[in-house]
């Protein structure tokens, strides 16, 4: 999966516009976020090496018996290889992974996230993240303490739900755009902006921020 290819143009300004609308009614700040892989997982290529090699092995010795240590340390080599290269494929790496190893890859990333786009630093303490990660297929919505004090981590159950609907059906974009309109109307119902005010000032760009890591 290539990040820059399944947020294209178009894609982007899509996100762009639903956030732009959502923050009309609210004094929040919303930032989408989207990487292709939260964690590089070194783990998977070692796994998936021993578990080829062990099965290699047991497969070459049941079927000759009996084999010398230089055939048999060749055997394990050949698959010790084999399986590092096919824990490369993204449906094995992730079953190799392990959901829970993968969780956590993709919270921390999130939180990472949440600091390096400043969502840390609005005024009011109601800037919202909304994390994704292809790979893993996860998504994560992050509060500021202002909205969190309102909402706590529930309060973006439909959001998270939404983003990894679309995630699962090869849609993030449209996932982002319905998961940017929950969040917005969670701002509006906790931080409504007078209609008769002028917009407050912009804090943070609208934009989807995209990257491999």
């Amino acid at each position: 999966m290539n990040v820059e290819r399944i947020f294209d143009e178009k894609a982007r300004a899509r996100v762009e516009e639903a956030v732009r609308r959502a923050e009309r009614f609210s004094r929040g700040q919303i930032v989408p976020v989207v990487v292709e892989k939260s964690d590089p997982y070194p783990e998977t290529r070692a796994r998936g090496a021993i578990a080829l090699a062990a099965l290699a092995t047991a497969f070459w010795l049941g079927l000759r018996g009996e084999s010398s240590p230089v055939e048999l340390v060749m055997v394990e080599l050949a698959a010790g290889l084999g399986g590092a290269l096919l824990a490369s494929w993204d449906p094995l790496e992730r079953l190799l992974a392990g959901h829970r190893s993968m969780d956590e890859a993709v919270r921390a990333r999130a939180l990472r996230a949440f600091h390096e786009h400043g969502l840390h630093r609005t005024a009011e303490g109601t800037g919202v993240l909304l994390f994704a990660s292809l790979f893993e297929r996860e998504a994560v919505v992050l509060g500021d303490h202002g909205i969190h004090a309102k909402v706590g981590d529930d309060g973006w159950q439909r959001a998270v739900a939404a983003l990894v609907r679309e995630l699962d059906r090869g849609d993030p974009a449209a996932g982002f755009v319905d998961a940017v309109a929950l969040c917005g109307a969670r701002l509006a119902e906790h931080f409504p902006r007078d209609g008769a005010s002028p917009l407050p000032p912009n804090e943070l760009e609208d934009a989807i921020r995209a990257s491999r890591t």
